[in-house]
């Protein structure tokens, strides 16, 4: 969403009149002599074109005034203040910092001023962060990283561009960068000097963006081996938020990963007996209890995750993978079944299903499976979902059987929502590598929704 000033950009010749007579005589005050008069009413000037090239060469011409008047009277933080404003109107927002820096050091009140530094600054920042917005719109996440970074530099006392960059840095696959900004934006959020619109903008900041940052920055932390920053972040939030269930979640997983696995245990337990977590919860619960081999109990959780994302295909091969392991066949079956039609070149499937018909006294349904499976010139293993709000990624490799190696295999991938409706396609071509050797590859869709299932097909 775009942002609109609070305020409309202070008329620079209104400086004029904003300064006390008696003002003049203390060293440091802005003072409004001559040449800074001059450069007032040119700076309005250019401030009123709308020609860039004019905009330009007005802006430059005023910049030659306001170094005369800086020169004459370097005490004055009238200068500075114009210098900055000059170098806004130029785009050039690092030298208007530093500009407004050295007018903020001779006169410490011109951040608070109705048309002193900050009001500058302020529209400064949501010029910039409305240009990062239009840029991560483009899909230009570089563009947008640089451009939340301007408007930090400009004005920083508001969390938005921040909670931007910490959303980017961590699509962009920079942590470091991200648990730093997600980090800066709750600073922000928590201090008294921020300068929220209003007590109401001050109020959503706490009540919305902070549990937003404090999520996705123990998810962070989380994912890049920092369990033990991550499990602190995640205490927090349940402390006010108890009923949480994605921070509960998060809670547990970080307990595993930090070597807590009893007190993970206990947290997905509590998740399992609730009816209203999300199939990610659910999915996480069911991974963690098969791994403490809890099997029953990781059965039921991958149950529900398909009943709340029915084409979730991960959650249906761990519940296969489950069922086999404690010999449900009878249970198993339909499942199998469901899973060899979603991921046709899965040889594990098919070996699955084939123990369970041979368990269960119907060794006469096994020839067409095995047909198929002698059949297979290549196979697709290691898939593995990783949704996003925004769409999501599956990673997986293709084993090589009987194809020529170096031709061109392609796999059209479809992508579901929660409810199982189909959000898209995508195909993705891999080159056959050597007989029996896996070769690596990724597909992702990008959607207003997050994916929570795949199926795919054997284009060519």
């Amino acid at each position: 969403m775009y942002l609109r000033a609070g305020v409309s950009l202070v008329a620079v010749a209104a400086l004029l009149a904003s300064v006390p007579a008696s003002a003049q005589e203390v060293v440091n005050e802005p003072r409004m002599e001559s040449r800074n008069a001059l450069v007032a009413i040119k700076l309005q000037k250019a401030l009123g074109l709308e020609d860039p090239l004019l905009v330009e060469e007005s802006y430059r011409d005023a910049l030659e005034d306001v170094y005369e008047a800086i020169t004459r009277d370097p005490s004055n933080p009238t200068g500075y203040l114009h210098l900055g404003v000059a170098r806004i109107g130029l785009a050039e927002y690092a030298a208007a910092d530093s500009a407004f820096d050295e007018a903020e050091a001779l006169y410490p009140n011109y951040l608070d001023d109705d048309n002193g530094t900050g009001v500058y600054r302020e529209n400064s920042w949501i010029d910039a962060y409305n240009e990062g917005i239009a840029q991560l719109d483009a899909g230009n996440s570089e563009g947008a990283l640089e451009w939340f970074s301007t408007a930090n530099v400009m004005f920083d006392l508001r969390p938005e561009a921040y909670l931007n960059l910490g959303a980017t840095y961590a699509n962009s696959r920079q942590p470091d960068a991200s648990v730093q900004a997600w980090r800066d934006a709750l600073a922000v959020i928590d201090s008294p000097d921020s300068k929220p619109k209003d007590e109401e903008t001050r109020a959503q900041w706490v009540s919305e963006l902070r549990p937003m940052a404090l999520s996705n920055l123990a998810q962070v932390l989380a994912n890049n081996d920092r369990a033990e920053e991550a499990i602190d972040i995640y205490r927090e939030i349940l402390e006010t938020d108890p009923n949480n269930d994605r921070a509960r979640s998060g809670l547990a997983i970080a307990l595993g990963q930090s070597g807590q696995a009893e007190d993970a245990l206990g947290i997905y337990d509590e998740i399992l007996k609730s009816d209203d977590a999300s199939a990610l919860d659910y999915f996480n619960a069911g991974v963690t209890l098969y791994g403490a081999e809890a099997y029953d109990r990781a059965s039921i959780a991958f149950e529900k995750v398909l009943a709340r994302a029915p084409m979730y295909r991960d959650a249906l091969q761990n519940l296969v993978q489950t069922l086999s392991l404690t010999e449900a066949y009878e249970a198993q079956l339909p499942w199998s079944q469901k899973l060899m039609d979603m991921d046709g070149r899965n040889y594990l499937a098919y070996q699955m299903h084939l123990r369970a018909l041979s368990q269960l006294g119907r060794g006469e349904e096994v020839a067409p499976f095995l047909e198929v499976m002698q059949e297979m010139t290549f196979l697709v293993d290691d898939l593995q979902l990783q949704p996003r709000g925004d769409g999501g990624r599956v990673l997986g490799t293709v084993t090589n059987k009987l194809l020529e190696e170096g031709s061109s295999l392609t796999l059209r991938f479809h992508f579901y929502d929660d409810g199982g409706a189909e959000l898209g396609t995508q195909d993705v071509s891999v080159p056959a590598p050597p007989v029996d050797v896996a070769q690596q590859f990724e597909v992702s869709i990008d959607t207003d929704r997050a994916v929570m299932g795949y199926s795919y097909e054997v284009v060519s």
